[in-house]
């Protein structure tokens, strides 16, 4: 689940209106460029952009929370902490600062604070995808899988083009043991996204689970090719699967070269253990 829904964050690039009177517009064209250069990775420009839109506007709300997010990425949590409180201070009804403590509590190990913050965004706005994705894979994480299934349904409706609730939502179902109403996902997946390596992937997994090896393995073995995670993750299916129809030498090469990219992937290591040293 770790693998499907990384911790998602609201970086807010535009406002539409500020808790307390109205916004300059230089404080809002620094948010945005501020928050262009967070997302960016440039955390000294996007610190002096959003200081400057919170002296045009103390008041800011949105440029507050994004300052909150630039401390996360720096990981000083507790000036994150306090710069979400102080947009909180500002609007209480602030959701992207209620996200953003989640993310102070998950990084603290406070899981269930975390969940409560999640669930305190969600109150104010139902619509969030950020807070349903970080409070479903916490939910999954735990074991709470019928719950997760909830919430990763609601979050295919507000967030249908991203592909990672719905691998979201395929894995919980396949945890559950609810096969058919996974198979309908990745039908309803591929229907939305079409021929995305994600879908394909999902295809692979439905055939692998229905005992279709020689179809997934035609689906897996270029997708093992592709890069970064979702090529990482065929890999390690790709393992399983010929690993399943009894080729144990593929499947250590599979696996090999998942491990040579991600020494700690979790699915290449046990196919290797299953197979001797």
């Amino acid at each position: 689940m770790r693998s499907l829904l990384a911790l998602l964050l609201p970086v807010l690039l535009v406002t539409a209106c500020a808790a307390r009177g109205p916004l300059h517009p230089n404080a809002v064209a620094l948010n945005k460029a501020g928050a262009y250069a967070l997302a960016q990775g440039d955390l000294d420009t996007a610190q002096a952009r959003l200081e400057l839109a919170v002296e045009y506007h103390p008041n800011f709300v949105e440029a507050w929370i994004n300052l909150g997010l630039l401390e996360l990425s720096r990981g000083d949590l507790a000036m994150a902490e306090k710069r979400f409180r102080r947009a909180l201070a500002i609007d209480r009804d602030a959701a992207g600062a209620r996200v953003g403590l989640g993310a102070v509590a998950e990084r603290r190990g406070d899981l269930p604070l975390a969940e409560k913050e999640y669930r305190a965004a969600l109150a104010i706005d139902p619509g969030l995808a950020e807070p349903r994705a970080n409070l479903a894979r916490l939910l999954a994480d735990r074991g709470a899988l019928d719950e997760a299934r909830v919430h990763l349904r609601r979050l295919i409706e507000v967030q249908a083009d991203d592909p990672a609730g719905w691998m979201a939502l395929c894995e919980v179902l396949w945890r559950m043991g609810r096969d058919p109403e996974a198979a309908q996902v990745v039908d309803e997946a591929r229907a939305r996204l079409g021929d995305r390596p994600e879908v394909e992937l999902l295809l692979a997994r439905r055939d692998l689970r229905a005992g279709e090896l020689d179809e997934a393995i035609a689906r897996l073995e270029p997708l093992a090719k592709e890069p970064a995670a979702i090529g990482r993750a065929a890999g390690g299916w790709l393992a399983v699967a010929r690993l399943e129809k009894g080729d144990v030498p593929g499947a250590r090469a599979a696996a090999r070269a998942v491990l040579a990219r991600d020494p700690e992937d979790r699915l290449a290591r046990h196919v290797i253990e299953k197979t001797g040293t």
